[in-house]
């Protein structure tokens, strides 16, 4: 009997201990989750919210000729809008021989726009394909036409199209230029993370497999880079709202292989963020389109928060 309750004792002792030690390993997990998001908060400044109508569901986002050039997003006209700082529109290009099915982004080299006809909500989508505009015949006209080149391009590792509105991993409305090709991430309905691939410019036709994936913790809707290549942003929203990564200290195009600072920007509240462009000389700018806040342009003074 004396053994029987030593016996029975030391069992207790040891389910509690590693009871204990679960929950131990448990919270030291937590913790370190947590300190991987280590978020902070950043108040945009509002350069206007007094823009175009006609930039209501404003989405991507580049920067020429001293304006911001943007288009709306799925239905809207096969048109790009230009408006100054202010808000004041400026040039309306319109691109022949195509329509608007889901234009989510814009990208920009020294010789083309790109336009990324890429949106895909629902999951089913396999006709993803880029629009690229010669930049020499864009004049400075109030209104122009001009037609378009297309890429076309899959998710080489998307192999089911059932509908899933809104809860699958292959939507896709940010990407940008560097070099010789085009960088896209995705927008993960159902992980809240974002896989990279990679486009060669002169290729037109791709089969697509992703380079890498990195946990951003939200859904990506825009990406670009600085004009000297050393610093990516990404931005997005999780829970209606606002999120930014900024990469920096990465060499070459590994843009997930340096440093990086995590912004929370949910100051704005319900604003759906889309878009971000690095100016000419570096400022960093987002855009935000109709919700229950009108449509509207933000400054993002990045310097404050690297130091080179």
């Amino acid at each position: 009997m004396k053994n029987y309750t030593y016996t029975l004792s030391l069992l207790v002792i040891l389910l509690v201990s590693c009871r204990h030690s679960s929950q131990v390993n448990k919270e030291e997990s937590i913790s370190s989750e947590q300190e991987n998001y280590n978020w902070v908060k950043y108040d945009p400044i509002l350069l206007s919210d007094q823009l175009p109508k006609k930039v209501d569901e404003q989405s991507g986002m580049i920067w020429h000729n001293d304006l911001i050039w943007v288009n709306n997003d799925s239905g809207g006209a096969a048109t790009l809008y230009a408006y100054n700082k202010n808000g004041e529109l400026k040039q309306q290009l319109n691109i022949e021989g195509v329509s608007n099915q889901d234009w989510e982004a814009l990208a920009e080299d020294e010789k083309y726009f790109y336009i990324g006809e890429f949106g895909n909500n629902n999951g089913t989508r396999k006709n993803l394909k880029i629009f690229s505009l010669d930049k020499s015949k864009i004049h400075d006209k109030p209104e122009l036409s001009i037609k378009a080149d297309e890429i076309s391009f899959v998710w080489a590792d998307q192999k089911e199209f059932k509908r899933r509105k809104h809860n699958h991993n292959f939507d896709c409305e940010a990407f940008l230029s560097y070099g010789d090709s085009l960088y896209f991430f995705t927008k993960n309905w159902e992980n809240q993370k974002t896989r990279m691939y990679v486009m060669e410019k002169s290729v037109k036709h791709h089969d697509l497999n992703p380079k890498v994936e990195f946990d951003t913790d939200f859904m990506v809707t825009g990406a670009d880079i600085s004009s000297d290549g050393k610093l990516v942003a990404l931005v997005g929203y999780k829970d209606y709202k606002t999120y930014m990564i900024l990469f920096y200290n990465f060499i070459g195009s590994d843009f997930f292989g340096g440093e990086h600072i995590r912004l929370d920007l949910s100051s704005l509240g319900g604003a759906q963020t889309e878009g971000v462009v690095f100016t000419d000389t570096n400022n960093l700018l987002i855009n935000t389109e109709a919700t229950k806040q009108a449509q509207a342009v933000y400054k993002i003074d990045w310097k404050q928060l690297i130091k080179n």
